[in-house]
């Protein structure tokens, strides 16, 4: 498949070249895109880079995500296949495009689209207006040119009508670059990591929500009118023509208000979610490592769980309560002025006060019930996990009895948590029928109040109603969505992250060959201190090492020594409480996460897994996916060398062949080798080989060790005495 990068400009639209950004200027030009789209506060916090060289222009990507997270925005590379580009600028914005006028590469910052035309924010800081057509075609005439001659040629010879010929040839050209890609654009967007209110205002979330209670209020008082225009007629015996048009024309126009509240609650569900899903799982994927090995799957799929109740019981138990506060507000007003007076308005107020009481009930049941079942969940996947240990090392006794006590604690939480929901959803609208009823009876015996204010009254318990019976649907999802907050609040809290401030690194600077004097030392570690627990005793103290470019290290050491721990901070997975570690004279604050780039382990081996996929997907983690041709042929070459070569013949798919839990099963050998070809292929400075060894015989242990040293730049092997 070919790819054309960057994007190359014809001579002739000199109107678009005029708007093109000089590589110098860009990061000014994206500071000023964030603002103009909205993304970035309006105080200017001058990114200020260094401008990147024209020599330098491999790094371009790097630069332009990490001159993004200097504004605490996202860049995501777009590519596209050369037909569907014209799509791509239809639905892509803000976004910064690269393209090539002569010898040097430019810029092209898309805005957005507005009636159909692309704003553009031109060098001169101000927004420049362009047809979509015309971007395109004077991005895609490049590639179109070169076969318009042959299929011009072809259309001739086919005889095609002179009418058709556009339709056929624009078919033809898009089949011929099917196969061809465009790169060189980024989409900037607010990263999930970003304050979740800074999200939900950059959605208009709020101002929506707000919109969305103005419609609802304005229709339960054209509502209230209604019912107050036909308790009237009907009860003032002037129930004539007229009086039931008005009310069915009243009727009538409440329709689209129904129609425009559950549009305006839908996309807001739906705005929402996708923005507190975004949120949960950067939390997920930034947890700390250490709190993410004291969980075992099963807490971990109990809060995958809680996660999606939050989003769904959130937002429709809090969109519920929402409604019936306004309803509560309007009956309560209606109430007042009604025949039953302050007397109902009182009835109202100890009804709700009994609601909340027993919804902080069930709230208490529920939280209990929850956490039982949450254990419950873990318990059961640890057990299908060590199901073939429990077989044969436990006795059948034990094991039913323990899952029988545990079956018995929860259905007993079951039938408290029933007991506790039954008088909510049952009885509490029900009962202020009743309640309302009573406290009508005296004006209504007594004959004081008129006919109307009696309807008024009616129309109140009524809209009361309504709202008791959807307040307390709403009331018992947000207390289920409170506790499965308390659950999934560490994820939430784990996706914050503060724009960078490090210094921009050119690939040459990270790979420490940009200075005058290239240092041999790759690691320079001196007092290195690491605790697992802040209050803990540290399992690292006053380390010091230096390992040097080209060496072959091994590290012995007692099992609990701290072997694998050290391996984890020299490869950045773990960071030391105090010392200094320098990789390339660099520290991890410079570095961030180019860290990874230089240094990788293959760690132990149940430390280590082989995923649901293809093996070459498994080997080529560290390299680029789709993996070229090239990555595929030498991972394939890495396992023959590794002894891997009679496996690949037995796969049917050879490397594509499905491997992983539900994939082909490979050998504790088999596995061993995979990840040792994992780690080779990443081609960092330096490999770190933790016990990976262990499960070979001789022969292959052999083979291994000489393809690490033939392989890995420097290499460390950790190993029990």
């Amino acid at each position: 498949m070919a790819t054309l990068n960057p994007l190359r400009m014809p001579a002739m639209d000199k109107a678009i070249v005029d708007l093109c950004w000089p590589l110098a200027r860009l990061g000014e030009g994206i500071e000023e895109l964030a603002r103009q789209a909205g993304l970035s506060p309006e105080s200017r916090n001058r990114i200020a880079p260094e401008p990147l060289q024209q020599q330098d222009i491999a790094d371009l990507s790097r630069w332009i995500e990490w001159a993004s997270d200097r504004l605490a925005l996202e860049a995501e590379p777009i590519e596209t296949p050369v037909s569907q580009f014209g799509q791509l600028l239809r639905n892509v914005s803000p976004a910064v495009l690269q393209v090539k006028t002569g010898e040097e590469s430019q810029f092209l910052l898309l805005l957005k689209l507005k009636f159909g035309k692309l704003l553009l924010i031109g060098p001169d800081l101000q927004v420049h207006r362009c047809s979509v057509d015309m971007l395109r075609a004077a991005i895609c005439e490049p590639f179109e040119i070169p076969i318009s001659a042959e299929i011009d040629h072809l259309l001739q010879l086919a005889n095609v009508p002179k009418q058709q010929w556009q339709q056929v040839r624009a078919v033809m050209v898009r089949e011929r670059l099917a196969g061809q890609r465009i790169r060189g654009c980024w989409l900037l967007r607010l990263p999930p990591t970003t304050g979740f209110w800074r999200q939900l205002s950059q959605a208009h979330l709020p101002r929506r929500a707000l919109l969305m209670v103005t419609v609802f209020m304005l229709l339960y008082g054209m509502e209230m009118a209604g019912w107050a225009l036909i308790g009237q007629a009907a009860l003032n015996g002037r129930l004539d023509f007229g009086w039931l048009t008005a009310w069915v024309l009243l009727v009538l126009s409440l329709i689209p208000l129904h129609l425009l509240g559950g549009w305006l609650d839908s996309m807001f569900a739906l705005d929402m979610g996708r923005i507190l899903k975004k949120r949960l799982l950067a939390g997920a994927l930034r947890m700390d490592l250490q709190s993410v090995k004291h969980q075992g799957a099963g807490q971990f799929l109990g809060r995958v769980m809680e996660s999606q109740a939050l989003e769904s019981l959130a937002l429709n138990g809090g969109f519920s309560v929402v409604v019936a506060t306004v309803e509560l507000v309007f009956a309560g007003f209606i109430l007042a002025y009604g025949a039953g007076g302050q007397l109902h308005l009182l009835l109202l107020t100890g009804w709700l006060a009994l609601t909340l009481a027993l919804v902080w009930r069930y709230f208490k049941r529920l939280q209990e019930w929850t956490l039982m079942r949450l254990d419950m969940t873990h318990e059961l996947v640890e057990r299908m996990v060590g199901h073939r240990t429990r077989l044969a090392q436990e006795s059948a006794t034990r094991r039913n009895a323990e899952e029988d006590q545990t079956v018995q604690e929860y259905l007993n939480a079951s039938k408290g948590l029933d007991g506790a929901i039954t008088p909510i959803i049952g009885g509490l609208s029900r009962g202020w029928l009743i309640i309302g009823l009573i406290g009508l009876a005296p004006a209504f015996i007594s004959g004081a109040s008129s006919a109307s204010a009696l309807a008024i009254s009616l129309g109140g318990i009524l809209l009361a109603n309504r709202a008791l019976s959807g307040a307390t649907g709403g009331l018992a999802a947000l207390a289920r969505a409170g506790i499965a907050w308390t659950q999934v609040s560490a994820l939430f809290h784990s996706g914050s992250k503060k724009p960078a401030n490090e210094a921009f690194l050119t690939a040459a600077q990270i790979a420490g060959a940009s200075t005058t004097h290239v240092t041999t030392k790759l690691i320079d570690a001196s007092d290195l201190v690491f605790r697992y627990q802040p209050q803990s005793d540290p399992v690292l103290r006053g380390v010091n090492i230096s390992i040097y470019k080209g060496e072959r290290i091994l590290l012995e050491g007692s099992s609990g020594g701290g072997k694998s721990t050290l391996a984890s901070l020299l490869v950045g997975l773990r960071k030391p409480d105090s010392g200094l570690l320098l990789l390339n004279g660099l520290d991890s604050h410079t570095l961030g996460e180019s860290w990874h780039s230089l240094a990788t382990e293959a760690p132990q081996f149940h430390e280590n897994h082989i995923l649901t996929g293809t093996l070459a997907f498994n080997l080529l983690m560290g390299r680029q996916w789709p993996a070229s041709e090239g990555d595929i042929q030498e991972a394939h070459a890495l396992c023959v060398d590794l002894g891997l070569g009679e496996l690949l013949e037995r796969m049917p798919s050879g490397m594509m062949q499905m491997v992983g839990e539900t994939g082909w099963q490979l050998s504790h050998g088999e596995r061993s080798r995979i990840f040792l070809a994992r780690a080779l292929l990443q081609n960092t400075q330096l490999t770190i080989l933790d016990e990976s060894f262990a499960a070979l015989d001789p022969e292959s242990l052999e083979k291994c060790l000489n393809c690490a040293f033939e392989r890995a730049q420097t290499l460390l092997v950790i190993a029990h005495p």
